[in-house]
């Protein structure tokens, strides 16, 4: 299985220039610390955006390390996905196939200049059908460009723009039940996002988003850290 992802992004990687438009790599490293397991997974993700047909894609390759968990040994994510790109503030999981769950990510693909400091709003596109928690149509959002700020990402001073997503929905709705052994549940019932996007291009310098279960536990279920590498 490994050797057929490597040879997949091999020809992806040989190949995908003569097709169309494409734009330089992105490589960002990659953090999860989970309920009860702090550092449990790492690795990289790394996207290219490519043209097809006046159509605009987005290609995620994933390399992420988890340790530990359910089986007690190391498994390695190793896949890529293709998946055509919306604008704006988007609030989407990086999926292998037909997994419901994946790596979440917010507002990769912005213009800065549409967010300026101060701007607020509750309209977020939820690009999630399949999603168990974020394809609830109960969610409330507040989005907020909250100020300028200077911040270093691979030992360079970038300037940036700072910005805040919130997000909850109520605990009635049944995919948002507490469990009667613990008192919680580990169903993403809110979330805060955290982001940094450069002011020259407007690119995801960094983001830590952090899901807490529903409420009003405020456990924090997970919190996953996207960093610029390049």
């Amino acid at each position: 299985m490994a050797f057929m992802n490597i040879f997949r992004l091999i020809i992806f990687l040989l190949f995908l220039p003569v097709m169309g438009h494409t734009t330089e790599d992105l490589k960002y490293s990659y953090a999860h610390d989970s309920l009860g397991d702090s550092d449990d997974a790492e690795g990289d993700v790394t996207f290219r955006t490519h043209q097809d047909n006046g159509v605009m894609y987005e290609y995620a390759h994933v390399n992420i390390k988890w340790k530990g968990g359910f089986f007690k040994s190391s498994i390695t994510d190793d896949f890529i996905q293709k998946k055509e790109i919306k604008n704006g503030l988007v609030l989407y999981d990086i999926v292998e196939g037909d997994q419901k769950k994946g790596y979440s990510v917010f507002a990769r693909h912005i213009d800065v200049k549409n967010y300026p400091v101060g701007f607020e709003t509750k309209k977020i596109i939820k690009d999630e059908d399949r999603h168990p928690a974020f394809s609830d149509y109960d969610w409330i959002f507040k989005f907020k460009a909250e100020s300028v700020v200077n911040i270093e990402i691979n030992g360079q001073i970038r300037q940036a723009i700072y910005t805040k997503l919130w997000g909850s929905r109520p605990t009635s709705t049944t995919n948002c039940q507490s469990l009667p052994s613990r008192g919680f549940s580990t169903s993403t019932g809110e979330i805060y996002v955290e982001t940094w996007f450069d002011l020259e291009d407007s690119s995801l310098l960094k983001q830590v988003f952090t899901k807490y279960g529903c409420i009003p536990s405020r456990i924090i279920v997970s919190k996953e850290t996207w960093i610029l590498n390049n």
